[in-house]
């Protein structure tokens, strides 16, 4: 993965096959990364496709409890905790993005404001000359 995929990113969610152990194993691997590039955002764990192995909801995944992270049983096939895991999942990211002290995300704003000050004054100045923009002299 690369910085570009954790952008403006306010939760993630991590999902896992549970009839594919390698994609298990990357866990660590993803999560390592994510917290390279974004170290205090909310992060769910998924294991996914219990449709086709109930028994898998009574096992304990330890990455979930090594890094204290909610673990959510779902089936994408059938729609098992899908809506309570994305309802959660929202939650979390609306609360981390109005409550975040990490210096990065209040960059972004910043940097966010400037541009949302920038369209302000462009729309309040719809027939005025705005700034860096030259008028074509009128034909004679």
């Amino acid at each position: 993965m690369h910085a570009s995929y954790y952008h403006k990113a306010h939760a993630c969610i991590m999902v896992f096959d549970v009839q594919r152990k390698i994609t298990y194993r990357n866990l660590s691997t993803w999560y390592a990364e994510l917290r390279e590039f974004r170290p205090e955002i909310p992060c769910i764990v998924v294991a996914n496709k219990i449709d086709a192995d109930r028994k898998m909801t009574q096992k304990s995944f330890n990455f979930a409890k090594k890094f204290s992270l909610p673990l959510y049983f779902v089936s994408a096939a059938d729609g098992t905790n899908v809506v309570k895991l994305f309802s959660d999942a929202i939650r979390l990211a609306v609360s981390y993005k109005q409550n975040s002290r990490d210096f990065m995300d209040e960059v972004l704003q910043e940097l966010e404001n400037i541009d949302l000050k920038r369209e302000e004054e462009e729309v309040e100045m719809p027939d005025k000359e705005q700034p860096g923009r030259h008028q074509s002299p009128p034909p004679s």
